[in-house]
């Protein structure tokens, strides 16, 4: 049971680790969405100069710009990144009660039935955080960030216990 126990806890983290991966990305692609729009929003004083040389491609970037900014209540990076976060901050707390538990379950101070009931809490706990935060926003796999993530577990555990 102490294995299960353990095994949960480092899934845990490697959750946490992704999730902080995928809300980075989500901050780094808003912020690029965001400086792109203020860029071609507020130079326009400053593109009378492109427009004498260049007139097509500050035309073509106006035009982007119009796009993006009609299209950006429709992308995901905003409304995951909050969704995230949230999530990210309620799960963290469930993975500091994980750890604190670790030392009682490490050192059997706990009956299998104990580590048991402690496990089904914390499961659930997860379900519940996961189903209230991250239900309205779909994260497509990324398997560079779950690398990143399992990365960052190893030396985590490796270098905490």
């Amino acid at each position: 049971m102490q294995l299960r126990y353990w095994n949960y806890m480092v899934q845990l983290k490697a959750w946490l680790f992704y999730l902080d991966g995928y809300s980075d990305e989500s901050y780094r692609w808003q912020k690029r969405v965001d400086v792109f729009l203020a860029i071609t929003s507020s130079s326009s004083i400053a593109a009378w100069v492109i427009w004498n040389k260049y007139s097509f491609v500050w035309a073509f970037l106006i035009a982007v710009s119009q796009v993006v900014t009609a299209i950006k209540p429709h992308l995901p990076f905003a409304k995951r990144l909050e969704l995230l976060c949230k999530a990210s901050n309620q799960l963290q707390v469930l993975f500091n009660k994980a750890e604190y538990n670790w030392y009682k379950v490490s050192n059997g101070e706990l009956s299998e039935d104990q580590i048991n009931d402690l496990l089904f809490d914390f499961k659930k706990q997860y379900t519940d955080t996961v189903d209230k935060t991250l239900d309205e926003a779909s994260l497509p796999d990324k398997e560079h960030l779950r690398t990143v993530a399992d990365t960052k577990t190893e030396e985590f555990f490796k270098d905490a216990y």
